[in-house]
């Protein structure tokens, strides 16, 4: 989303517009809108307390990105309370302004977040009242010159972090900025060059921060939009933003080539070789990730594997060419319980992990439980089945997994490999996105297909089939999964 956020392409033409701060209704319904189409849901599914109404449309947008947040609200393992805490007696903790009540806590969690003024109380009292810092204000609690860079009232004082958004590279452009403004001097300098001058004669924004913090309008992210504020810094610093350095895809709605923009588009002057070539490399990493992901479907295997949390619908039919093994219906749910990764079944490549520092991942348990009926031979019973589901970050790889007969809980060994195929060999068609398996059990072959289907990032059904052939096995499965 990030990426796609960034592409300048879907921008207009000339200066960049700084689309922060002040936000008026009219921006506001044209963002959440925005976004609605993007998602394609008002949140309804996961909970009605999540419901984005006609009504919230007016307000600016606040917007927090999670993995498997929805997904766990919809399954219960989150229940939302709405309003702010207003006290905690014993074990129930009492909202306002909704009276509501929250009984049985267990734990609580103080997620207040950090306090700028608080990492500034050691300045003198006379320097924090030229900085105006207003600590209540969370969002706007000092004000700086140069998008939070310095004061000119103080002027031998440097800022580096006073950023509120999630971007690194603007932080690397303040940092980058201080160093240029003290090499030169100080912000009062004569000796600035005439570019960095200039852009301090024109800066309003210490100005635009004592307007903030008075505008109940203001945006989730005040200091300003990231694409913008790295052509200020870079007009500023008189760096060149450099061109995409391989052939990026073409998208609509505009029908021109990605232009996406990153902290590498800023190289900075005088870089020796091995940081020219770092950087040259970043770029193309990024151009080469995207590239992936839009046309050989990289990443749909995470998207499957975040998706899939939460209770399923499941109607399966099994159709047998042996007489003696049953045809018939099988009717119930299937549920995915996220855990952490587990080492079971692949010891080896788990200690190299861990070795290396690195993530161990996130995987499920599938368990699924309904009744099984073989209408012509009368039969009738409850049946269950469990898996283990794991995703390899580093080879973009889900993996289904059988559990071990005394342990249902644990992996034994791999079932099979879901390898998605390419959208350009037909792996992608307005239904979903196909995968494949295979699976030889002793000398019978399951041949494994998958379909899933998205509604823009979220599973909205997806299909497991089978067909099963050897000298003690010949039948096909074809099972549909609905939220």
């Amino acid at each position: 989303m990030d990426l796609n956020a960034q592409n300048l392409s879907n921008r207009p033409p000339g200066p960049l517009v700084n689309t922060q701060g002040h936000i008026s209704v009219e921006a506001a319904r044209v963002v959440n809108s925005y976004f609605h189409n993007l998602l394609k849901t008002d949140q309804s599914e996961f909970s009605p307390r999540l419901t984005v109404q006609e009504s919230d449309y007016d307000n600016q947008p606040f917007i927090g990105i999670s993995d498997t947040y929805m997904d766990h609200v919809r399954s219960g393992g989150i229940v939302i309370s709405q309003g702010k805490l207003k006290s905690i007696s014993g074990n129930i903790a009492n909202l306002t302004p909704s009276g509501e009540q929250i009984d049985d806590i267990a734990a609580v969690v103080l997620a207040t977040g950090f306090k700028a003024s608080a990492s500034l109380s050691f300045l003198s009292e006379d320097i924090q009242q030229k900085l105006s810092i207003a600590p209540n204000d969370l969002n706007n609690t000092v004000a700086l010159a140069f998008h939070s860079t310095h004061h000119p009232e103080v002027p031998n004082l440097g800022f580096v972090g006073f950023y509120r958004s999630p971007y690194w590279g603007a932080i690397e452009m303040q940092a980058r900025f201080v160093t240029t403004l003290f090499s030169y001097g100080g912000p009062s300098s004569p000796s600035l060059p005439a570019k960095l001058a200039e852009s301090l004669k024109n800066d309003t924004s210490i100005e635009r921060v004592f307007s903030l913090r008075t505008d109940p309008r203001a945006s989730q992210f005040p200091m300003g939009d990231y694409a913008w504020l790295s052509e200020e810094f870079g007009r500023a610093l008189d760096i060149e933003k450099v061109p995409s350095l391989t052939k990026m895809p073409i998208l609509p709605p505009k029908n021109k080539e990605m232009n996406i923009l990153t902290a590498a588009r800023y190289p900075g002057r005088n870089l020796d070789e091995t940081r020219r070539k770092q950087n040259e490399n970043n770029l193309i990493v990024t151009e080469e990730v995207v590239t992936a992901g839009l046309t050989q479907g990289r990443f749909v295997a995470r998207a499957v594997f975040r998706s899939l949390l939460g209770e399923w619908k499941l109607d399966r039919q099994l159709v047998s060419k042996k007489p003696e093994q049953p045809s018939g219906r099988f009717i119930g749910t299937a549920t995915f319980s996220l855990r952490n990764g587990t080492s079971h079944g692949r010891e080896e490549e788990f200690a190299n992990i861990e070795q290396e520092g690195g993530d161990q991942g996130f995987e499920y348990l599938y368990v699924e439980n309904g009744e099984f009926v073989d209408d012509a031979n009368g039969l009738r019973f409850n049946a269950t089945r469990r898996y283990i589901w794991r995703y390899n970050e580093r080879k973009d790889k889900l993996s289904v997994w059988f559990v071990k007969t005394d342990e249902d809980r644990t992996a034994d060994y791999l079932f099979h490999e879901i390898d998605f195929i390419p959208p350009g060999e037909g792996g992608k068609g307005e239904d979903g996105w196909k995968a494949i398996g295979s699976h030889l059990c002793i000398e019978d072959m399951y041949n494994v297909q998958y379909k899933f289907s998205f509604s823009s990032v979220n599973l909205k059904q997806w299909r497991l089939g089978y067909s099963v052939n050897g000298p003690r096995k010949d039948y096909s499965i074809d099972g549909v999964y609905r939220r």
